[in-house]
């Protein structure tokens, strides 16, 4: 065999596991994936087709392989196995059981397609790789797989849900997504009795249960969701730093009267963010301070938090507004006792 034909033998064999990986595969896809040109797409599912493999080509949508053909199992280069084994190591301290039990269930099967010589290896990969994390391996919730199965399924579900606040109630909501933030599992869901989307801990539901019953899916991305929370609480009054109900646009024209306004000291928990106006600088850094903010539930882990009002502050001028300042997410809290300051990492 030529030699100039090996790397294009791997490709056509990599497209087929493609492929097999999702029910329909555009021809962008491949492109991006093996860095070619859509010709060079075109001709390998031409090549592929001669060879014998059943490719049905969906017009304007891209290429799948016929409903019940399968090939023998894929082979596990020793980088791919490793990969895995690795993970394996991660998700066993994973604080979700049903998460840990099906990932070892599917990686056994995974294994099973190994070589021998890759078993071996795999074996001892797994005895020397740790994470550190959750060293006692605490499980506190076991509901990922279902909620993970009715975000796809879009299934209403029912929880019975402990707040921080310790107080229980039923809630029935439309899953809309997950995310995982200091070792705790997060669902973002359409809330029916607040008729708006919440966010609810994992380990803070105490029972599910998931309905026949569908609702209509949710129509905007997850990065489009939390671009509607930052703005939602953009717009809130940055500080209440007086009674009146002026915003920052009306006080702009009511800088010829503007007056000095004296308000009580208060102590105010959250991230920060240094930053400078140059070159649009604080428009990135403090939308992506916004964006840790709602992402990682801050508010929600402020301790001795007065009320859910967030305060962004700007603080900490080097000189004028084209100098250096800190820009501050947080709540307003009665003491800073008992307060670690590495809870949040960047904390103020």
């Amino acid at each position: 065999m030529d030699t100039e034909d090996k790397p294009r033998l791997a490709r056509l064999t990599a497209i087929i596991t493609q492929l097999q990986s999702k029910r329909i595969i555009t021809a962008r896809e491949i492109a991006e994936k093996y860095n070619i040109s859509i010709r060079t797409v075109y001709r390998d599912i031409r090549t592929l087709e001669r060879s014998g493999i059943p490719i049905v080509t969906e017009e304007g949508k891209g290429y799948s392989l016929m409903q019940g053909f399968h090939l023998p199992p894929v082979m596990f280069n020793e980088e791919e196995a490793n990969a895995l084994i690795t993970a394996e190591q991660l998700i066993i301290k994973n604080k979700d059981e049903s998460f840990t039990e099906h990932y070892k269930n599917a990686l056994t099967k995974i294994k099973a397609v190994l070589r021998h010589s890759q078993k071996d290896r795999a074996d001892l990969l797994s005895q020397r790789v740790v994470f550190r994390n959750n060293e006692a391996n605490q499980k506190t919730s076991s509901y990922l797989m279902d909620i993970q199965s009715a975000i796809t399924n879009f299934n209403v579900l029912t929880i019975n849900y402990y707040s921080l606040q310790e107080e229980l109630s039923t809630r029935i909501v439309e899953p809309f997504a997950l995310y995982s933030t200091q070792e705790n599992w997060l669902l973002i869901a359409f809330c029916q009795l607040r008729n708006d989307f919440r966010t609810f801990r994992l380990d803070r539901i105490e029972q599910l249960q998931i309905h026949t019953q569908h609702f209509e899916p949710h129509k905007m991305t997850l990065q489009e969701y939390f671009e509607k929370c930052r703005e939602k609480f953009l717009y809130t009054p940055d500080t209440p730093l007086s009674y009146t109900q002026s915003n920052f646009a009306s006080s702009l024209k009511k800088m010829n009267r503007m007056e000095n306004v004296k308000i009580e000291a208060f102590n105010v928990i959250g991230i920060a963010v240094r930053t400078t106006n140059q070159n649009n600088q604080a428009a990135k850094d403090i939308g992506e301070l916004w964006n840790k903010f709602i992402a990682e539930n801050i508010a929600a882990k402020i301790p001795n938090k007065i009320d859910n009002t967030v305060y962004c502050i700007y603080t900490d001028y080097e000189g004028d507004h084209t100098q250096p300042y800190t820009t501050v997410l947080g709540c307003k809290v009665s003491t800073l006792e008992c307060f670690t300051y590495h809870s949040f990492g960047n904390v103020i």
